[in-house]
């Protein structure tokens, strides 16, 4: 077992290479070399990032935007997560209801569906070739308890004037004859794409709108009284500016004890031979969860090889404790309790993307001082590729002075959080209990 902190290969050629970006399609902009002057500065080249970033440009062309990037755009977590851009915000939606009432659980699911829209329009309307395809996602049970609680969100939201349908068993075998262990499904509405692609293209879109990105451009300081930061041992400074490091958040603002960095693993199988493909089914080609406190996530890719994913792990200061080996046999078996007919494909690549979480499970837009110049976007728990994008537009309407942001539980200058001490103890542990509590047996 080792300390992983490198969740990008190298190809032959030295240069990244990820499953999404097998090899680079685009030029890496160099970081900064002399001091660095702007109106807004984004720190962080993710999808909340550069969504800010080209929104801001788009409503007012005249601010100087400057974002920069710790690494290299697409080949963070916005650039390798599972390419699912589905409806999904805040907990369960039967405790959303509970605790903050109907309304608000209504108008926080209206707000996820329409950011996967927001997200398909944004691709086309910069022609971004990401492989963007409606295919929808399910969320299947696996377990007769994960059935009654898939029933319970179902009708939960009926209740909100919501349709996402339970599919039984039999539809469900149907769709996917391979799958015998399904007890039923919520189907959602959800758009499956190359979240590497999505990263490239909005990149160009940025660049092409006049922003200045500044790549392998890692902020080491900032102070928010100023606005001045450190990249490196190059100063810069705005009046305005937006972090949008999501798990990477450090020590560099008031949430770092409310953004909680997990890792989450995916591995990819070789191309499935045809009889393996017609044995499975699954011609809608949507993308699945399961309803376990650690679900597992899978999709097929569009060279016919699937990708499953799942087994979280804290990853204290972008570190993670694991081995990849194993973690990849890992998530193949818990590719066979999906589809048990495919007993002889292996984890052909594994790799971890980081992301933030919070305790609520609510993401975080919220100003960083009393003068609203300075604001905190993401944590999205896992559910940010549809999510940054649209909070990244809300937050740029609001800095340009077009729309302010109503009040949302995500919209915050507080999130519950943990000193660290504590967290290095009971994250690992709770995270220990999840799987526990998500076991399965053959």
């Amino acid at each position: 077992m080792s300390n992983v902190n490198s969740h990008v290969l190298l190809s032959e050629s030295n240069e990244p290479s990820t499953v999404w970006l097998p090899v680079p399609v685009d030029e890496v902009r160099p970081p900064p070399h002399e001091p660095v002057r702007c109106d807004v500065a984004v720190i962080g080249g993710g999808l909340a990032g550069l969504s800010t970033a080209i929104h801001i440009r788009q409503m007012a062309p005249r601010l100087d935007v400057a974002l920069f990037e710790s690494g290299r755009i697409g080949y963070g977590a916005s650039g390798l997560n599972s390419g699912q851009c589905a409806p999904r915000m805040g907990p369960a939606i039967d405790a959303q209801i509970r605790s903050l009432g109907g309304d608000t659980a209504r108008v926080a699911y209206q707000y996820s569906l329409d950011a996967v829209a927001f997200g398909a329009n944004l691709a086309s309307a910069h022609g971004i070739d990401c492989d963007l395809e409606s295919r929808g996602q399910w969320q299947v049970a696996l377990r007769e308890r994960d059935a009654r609680t898939l029933e319970r969100h179902a009708e939960a939201y009926r209740s909100l004037g919501f349709d996402v349908p339970l599919v039984s068993a039999s539809d469900v075998r149907a769709a996917l004859p391979d799958s015998n262990r399904v007890f039923n499904a919520l189907a959602f509405p959800a758009s499956l794409l190359n979240p590497g692609r999505l990263c490239i293209g909005l990149k160009r879109a940025a660049l092409n709108l006049g922003v200045r990105i500044f790549e392998h451009a890692r902020v080491t300081r900032w102070d928010r009284r100023t606005g001045a930061f450190d990249v490196h041992s190059v100063q810069a400074s705005a009046p305005r500016v937006v972090l949008a490091v999501d798990g990477g958040v450090g020590q560099l603002d008031h949430f770092r004890h409310a953004v909680i960095p997990i890792s989450a693993w995916a591995a990819v199988t070789r191309a499935l031979a045809p009889d393996e493909r017609a044995a499975i089914g699954w011609r809608q080609g949507q993308g699945l969860f399961d309803a376990r406190p650690a679900f597992s996530f899978l999709r097929p890719l569009p060279d016919g090889r699937l990708l499953i994913g799942g087994r979280y792990r804290h990853a204290r200061n972008g570190l993670v404790e694991a081995d990849r080996r194993l973690v990849g046999r890992d998530l193949i078996e818990q590719l066979r309790f999906f589809l048990p007919s495919l007993r002889d494909v292996t984890a052909e690549a594994v790799w971890h993307g980081n992301f933030g979480c919070t305790l609520d499970e609510w993401p975080i837009v919220g100003p960083l001082d009393d003068d609203l110049r300075h604001w905190h976007i993401g944590a999205s728990n896992g559910h940010g590729l549809a999510l940054s994008l649209a909070m990244g537009r809300d937050l740029a309407a609001m800095l340009t002075g077009n729309v302010p942001l109503p009040p949302r539980p995500w919209i915050r200058r507080h999130a519950m959080g943990l000193p660290e001490p504590l967290m290095r103890v009971f994250l690992p542990l709770y995270l220990a209990w999840l799987e526990r509590a998500s076991r399965l047996t053959s």
